[in-house]
């Protein structure tokens, strides 16, 4: 577990950088503070830790640093952990850290921005594809998937921007198909009972709601409960 913890937290810490990263720069640069650009050393990159012992700011400018760094980190090495006490429902481990790893940086990032960086929706195909080994990709039931998302985009297209699409459209080839139409559905129950108690404690609106994090939730509750969906709700038929 301990192995869990520690590959959690600097999974989360690199993938979050790369998910927010603005050009390829990053790649061969040491990690820096966003406010001043100062370099940071070993002891202000050790996940969770170093947030707190920095008392939640930058040594050198003293700017408060963003709670999404701690918060991605803490999350990550959660759901790390998670599988080790309750076992998965759709038994695929390695696509279960796969997405984690990849959709939880996306999330916040979605969160804070409202955007979906490209370069993350084409590294997720990339290795999706790859660690999946292309088993999960049916063409016709993909196709025919991947088209009703455009038709929804076509007629909704002031509620889900085409960065949600795009991330659907990889999940579709990334996953079971059955797996995929639970977790589109699951997606709008959560996001709807997110605004019905938003609308009960807020006078106005959000003009805009990040979908991201309602489509990793999905996935993450569709992991431990894909028996259970699968058998009550549509009877193992898809």
């Amino acid at each position: 577990m301990f192995v869990m913890i520690i590959l959690g937290g600097i999974c989360a810490s690199f993938v979050y950088a790369v998910t927010s990263m603005e050009n390829v720069s990053f790649i061969y640069r040491r990690s820096e503070c966003d406010n001043c650009k100062h370099k940071l050393g070993w002891h202000e990159l050790i996940p969770v830790l170093s947030y707190f012992f920095q008392k939640r700011k930058c040594l050198w400018c003293k700017q408060k640093i963003d709670i999404s760094y701690p918060a991605c980190e803490i999350l990550m090495i959660v759901l790390y952990i998670v599988p080790l006490f309750f076992s998965l429902g759709l038994k695929d481990y390695t696509l279960y850290y796969l997405i984690v790893t990849l959709l939880l940086p996306m999330s916040l990032y979605d969160f804070r921005t409202l955007i979906i960086p490209n370069h993350m929706n084409l590294l997720f195909l990339i290795t999706g594809l790859f660690l999946t080994n292309l088993y999960y990709v049916e063409p016709l039931w993909d196709i025919g998937a991947i088209l009703i998302l455009h038709l929804v985009y076509f007629l909704f297209s002031e509620s889900i921007g085409y960065g949600d699409i795009k991330l659907f459209t990889v999940l579709t080839l990334v996953t079971p198909i059955n797996f995929f139409i639970y977790a589109f559905f699951l997606t709008y129950i959560v996001g709807g009972l997110f605004v019905i108690i938003l609308t009960l404690y807020r006078e106005k609106m959000i003009p805009k709601i990040p979908l991201v994090p309602f489509i990793s939730t999905a996935i993450i509750l569709n992991f431990f409960l894909y028996e259970e969906i699968d058998q009550i709700y549509y009877g193992g038929f898809l």
